[in-house]
């Protein structure tokens, strides 16, 4: 019998009412395993899940808008609360859209390079200075070996494929496969797959919800602080569309369609890096009122 289940899938695929099934069968507190929704500012446009229906959740909103997290930061927190739910003879549920996280898990996680501040700051500003397009030229000039592996706009990525390029003349793929496990878990793997049409019409009604629920007064507040125009929240499926809509760009229909069209982009990444690096999870489909 599995101690630990994983939940992961593309958005809108079902995970968070699966996990809130799930935990009632098992006696399970739920962790998030979602990059975005460790951010308290955009509730609505990240779908955190709000019906609790009196199970724990853990890591939700826990990060302000200028705070950066990582795999690595990720990894110790959760580590930190799925040994605090399996001590209280609880079961942990991780659910998410942000695969890496999930694989590290079962896989562990590479112990990157200290990066000189020096090196830090120039690679910063560089990728603040260029576009995404010409920033990413720069990077797989010099670390060839990410070329097909990191997207042209995660600069969050490309930045520190750079920074470990530059500091150690060796590929940031080359620190990736050195591995290191912290957790000894038992687990067992659910990736959940919709049809691509249902999945997709799941997505253009949400994101119209995401309206209707305050995306548009989360995405303005966001707008108003002193945030890093590198921060991976201002990166956020549905934040740049909206941004544009907030500033006069676009109207509010253009917006809505851009963000519904991102938003199948970004699952259909999901899709493709869920089929292809989990080879050892259940692919299953759930009912959902998304």
């Amino acid at each position: 019998m599995s101690d630990t289940y994983i939940i992961g899938g593309p958005t809108a695929s079902g995970k968070s009412d699966y996990a809130l099934h799930l935990a009632k069968q098992v006696d399970g507190e739920i962790v998030n395993g979602d990059s975005m929704q460790l951010y308290s500012h955009l509730h609505s446009l990240t779908a955190r899940p709000t019906d609790l229906q009196g199970i724990p959740h853990h890591l939700y909103g826990v990060l302000k808008g200028n705070q950066i997290s990582s795999l690595g930061w990720w990894y110790e927190e959760a580590s930190r609360v799925i040994e605090d739910i399996l001590s209280r003879g609880k079961t942990p549920i991780v659910v998410g859209g942000t695969g890496l996280y999930l694989r590290a898990l079962t896989q562990g996680i590479s112990p990157m390079p200290h990066i000189p501040q020096a090196i830090r700051q120039e690679v910063r500003h560089l990728s603040e200075r260029l576009s995404e397009e010409d920033f990413f030229m720069i990077v797989i000039k010099e670390d060839p070996k990410i070329e097909g592996i990191l997207h042209q706009n995660d600069t969050q990525r490309l930045t520190r494929a750079l920074e470990v390029m530059r500091a150690t003349h060796k590929s940031i793929q080359q620190c990736q496969g050195q591995t290191q496990k912290i957790l000894n878990l038992n687990c067992e793997y659910f990736v959940l797959l919709p049809s691509r049409e249902i999945l997709y019409q799941r997505i253009n009604n949400r994101f119209v919800e995401m309206i209707e629920k305050g995306a548009l007064r989360e995405v303005e507040y966001l707008l108003q602080q002193n945030i890093d125009p590198q921060s991976p929240i201002l990166k956020a499926v549905g934040v740049p569309e909206l941004a544009a809509y907030l500033q006069g760009e676009i109207t509010l229909e253009v917006a809505i369609l851009q963000g519904q069209q991102a938003t199948r982009r970004y699952a259909k990444r999901q899709i493709t890096w869920f089929t292809n690096q989990v080879p050892e999870a259940r692919l299953m489909q759930w009912p959902t009122r998304e």
